[in-house]
């Protein structure tokens, strides 16, 4: 058995880019920061190894993300299998025993690494990990930090099943490589979580728009959607009557209904505004106006169908069922930048945006889930039924309204 030294383990680049170990230090230090992604990198790095006679067959990658779901994302390479692995963990995990009896928790925690040459008949299996990792044939476990420069070290970890396990040689290729890995590592992890909190704060699809560039105020363009904006009934009530851990409990979990069944049709939320939504089914992502209205729709029946469920376990706790409204409208709008010169919102303007948001003040007068547009219902295919023509506040003509059958 051979166990790194509790100190700090100092690793150095590989001296010399000749010979065929040094191939995958000059592609890592040259090219890995152009990669796609951490899977594309790590992916390369593990191939090029074993073309240079590397006995690998597992690698593993551990790091900490910014998400509001999961806390940690993992990346495992297998020799002779296409693709990675992929795995996640919740913001619960560092409480769990698997973790706590993991050799992560030790990386993560400040260890300089550790190894295990399961080859050794004396050697100890003193995590959970390396009694699997015995049983399926691996004969030398290595894990190591990947050192980051706000001073956080993530974990990766090397495993082979050849006869005596890693020869020191090999031991010295791989930590070689370590300080540049990490570096290469960094670059990537950074642009995930870039994009993970552009997803997360402005959706997918505007998010990518920022990080391609649309930063500026001003830069917006007119498109043709369809429109959704909805709302909690009484939420004002509530605000007053309950404390804000359960108000904030029935806001997410109604938000989490709403705007599931939004994503499910592929449309975008933009912005929550106290307890009501904002989201956008662009004509031109749909095939036209036709697409992005049955979208639109869609995704109201799924909302409905999904806060009737809530609803119905809500009752059967003696709570009083959540009233809401859906209102559907299209037309032009002004998407882009708008705000301070140093504080922009990325959202959408004009008076289709006006109008929608009217509409929906119609669903607690009318008593109804979920109000169509004219321009929404003549779009559809699908039946509709109207509900008459109504005066919409700050708005000239009156504008007929319509529900979907089941709600008339």
């Amino acid at each position: 058995m051979t166990t790194l030294s509790e100190t700090p383990v100092e690793l150095q680049p590989l001296a010399s880019p000749a010979g065929a170990e040094c191939q995958v230090f000059d592609w890592i230090e040259n090219f890995g920061r152009y990669t796609e992604d951490i899977p594309s990198f790590v992916k390369e790095v593990c191939n090029r190894f074993v073309a240079c006679d590397m006995p690998l067959d597992r690698v593993s990658i551990v790091m900490r993300t910014l998400h509001p779901q999961i806390s940690t994302s993992g990346y495992m390479w297998q020799n002779g299998v296409e693709e990675l692995s992929l795995f996640t963990a919740d913001h619960q995990t560092q409480t769990r025993e698997s973790y706590q009896q993991s050799p992560v928790r030790l990386i993560f925690e400040g260890s300089p690494g550790l190894r295990r040459r399961l080859a050794d008949a004396d050697c100890p299996r003193d995590f959970p990990v390396l009694v699997d990792l015995d049983e399926e044939g691996v004969t030398d476990y290595l894990i190591l930090p990947i050192p980051f420069s706000d001073g956080r070290s993530y974990a990766c970890s090397w495993a082979t099943k050849m006869s005596g396990g890693f020869t020191d040689g090999q031991i010295a290729r791989i930590q070689g490589i370590m300080p540049t890995f990490s570096l290469v590592l960094e670059i990537l992890a950074t642009r995930a979580v870039s994009r993970n909190l552009m997803d997360t704060y402005l959706g997918h699809k505007t998010g990518q728009r920022v990080l391609n560039g649309a930063i500026y105020r001003g830069v917006n363009e007119t498109i043709e959607a369809a429109l959704w904006i909805s709302d909690l009934r009484g939420f004002t009530a509530m605000s007053d009557a309950l404390a804000p851990p359960v108000l904030l409990g029935i806001l997410n979990d109604h938000f989490e209904r709403v705007v599931g069944a939004i994503e499910r049709h592929d449309g975008e939320v933009l912005k929550f505004i106290g307890d009501s939504v904002l989201a956008i089914f662009p004509n031109d992502q749909y095939g036209g106006a036709m697409g992005a209205a049955e979208a639109a729709v869609g995704a109201a029946r799924d909302a409905v169908h999904q806060m009737e469920e809530r609803n119905g376990e809500r009752l059967e706790k003696n709570l009083p069922a959540l009233g809401y409204g859906i209102a559907l409208h299209m037309g032009e709008v002004v998407y882009g930048n708008i705000g301070a010169p140093n504080r922009l919102d990325f959202t959408v303007i004009g008076p289709t945006v006006n109008h929608t948001a009217r509409i929906e003040q119609l669903c607690r007068t009318m008593n109804r889930p979920v109000l169509v547009s004219a321009t929404v219902a003549e779009a559809i295919e699908q039946p509709v039924t109207s509900l008459g023509f109504h005066a919409l506040r700050g708005v000239r003509e009156p504008h007929e309204i319509f529900t979907l059958p089941e709600y008339a």
